[in-house]
């Protein structure tokens, strides 16, 4: 039997409600090559049952011995997996028609590229469409690592060879595919398309929503490692200060931290060279834009938005200038 060019991952438990919807967006992709391997992790609800009233023998239908959990569900791709390419679609999302086709060219076009994904829609529970938006960036995806997962999971397709090659998802439970997107960025180039490939379902029995402590941790541990990456010794004041700007709960006393935390990586920087000190020097100037206008801060004078640890004036363009100055008047008449 010839082997697929994609294979769909789908991890499912207990996901009776939506994942119908879910397989439906796979067969009816405009791009056919393609295996869907969904892997029931000891759901207790008719999950499996709806799966196997599907007739279509692209879908395999694979059971864990138990719940064993996400990482270990997922882990199985790597003996599963036939296809060059992984698409993974969360059992609760759905596929735009031409969300395949768009990624399978872009990576064959583009052989260096090891991982690609794309924007998403948010749906409630009812596949409603709520307005909102999961835009992730397009340009230095990697070195936007260092303050978020710029990746949608169900958006992502990746080489199959390279996820073999990194032993798979890693005991990073809830962050396991930010950790897999991080290890291969720092070995290959990895992107992200402009286009909306999936609908997001929220609702309330989403796994960030339910293990925020655990997702917490894990991140933790995750920032450290980024920090030692880029070449900045373990300091607890920086890895804190990190954590705020990376969850983007920021703190108006610890805005000057953040300058010197900035500082700080950008010197780490310099002597590492793990990331274009040029394009670093830019990203960590805009950053800084974003946290002085951002809700929480709202930086009161001008003087924050010239600190030399980080001001250049090719950076500074009118547009910038205008922003900033509305900023500082509507704080100081309010």
């Amino acid at each position: 039997m010839r082997q697929p060019k994609i294979t769909v991952f789908m991890a499912a438990y207990n996901q009776a409600d939506f994942i119908g919807k879910s397989i439906d967006s796979i067969l009816t992709q405009s791009f056919s090559d393609f295996e869907l391997v969904v892997v029931n992790d000891g759901s207790t609800d008719n999950t499996a049952t709806i799966v196997e009233s599907f007739n279509d023998n692209r879908i395999r239908l694979v059971h864990n011995d138990g719940n064993k959990g996400l990482v270990y569900t997922r882990n199985r791709l790597l003996t599963l997996a036939q296809g060059e390419y992984i698409a993974i679609l969360d059992a609760d999302d759905i596929a735009y028609p031409d969300r395949l086709k768009l990624q399978h060219n872009f990576l064959l076009a583009n052989p260096e590229i090891a991982l690609c994904g794309g924007h998403a829609a948010i749906i409630d529970e009812h596949n409603h469409k709520t307005g909102g938006k999961l835009i992730v960036p397009v340009d230095n995806v990697d070195l936007f690592m260092l303050f978020g997962n710029p990746f949608v999971n169900s958006t992502t397709m990746f080489k199959t060879s390279v996820f073999i090659e990194l032993n798979g998802y890693q005991n990073y439970s809830i962050s396991e595919d930010f950790d897999l997107f991080i290890r291969m960025a720092e070995k290959y180039k990895v992107t992200n398309l402009n286009e909306i490939f999936v609908d997001y379902r929220v609702h309330g029995n989403n796994t960030s929503t339910l293990n925020l402590d655990t997702r917490l941790a894990n991140e933790r541990k995750i920032i450290r490692h980024l920090q030692e990456r880029i070449g900045l010794p373990y300091n607890e004041r920086w890895l804190s200060l990190h954590i705020e700007l990376f969850n983007w709960t920021l703190v108006k006393k610890h805005l000057n931290n953040y300058l010197l935390l900035f500082h700080e990586l950008k010197l780490a920087n310099n002597i590492s060279k793990r990331y274009n000190q040029e394009t670093v020097n830019r990203f960590f100037f805009n950053k800084w834009m974003e946290v002085l206008i951002s809700n929480q801060i709202n930086a009161l004078t001008l003087k924050w938005y010239f600190k030399h640890e980080l001001f250049q004036s090719a950076y500074f363009n009118f547009k910038k200038f205008r922003k900033a100055l509305k900023n500082s008047i509507k704080q100081l008449l309010s």
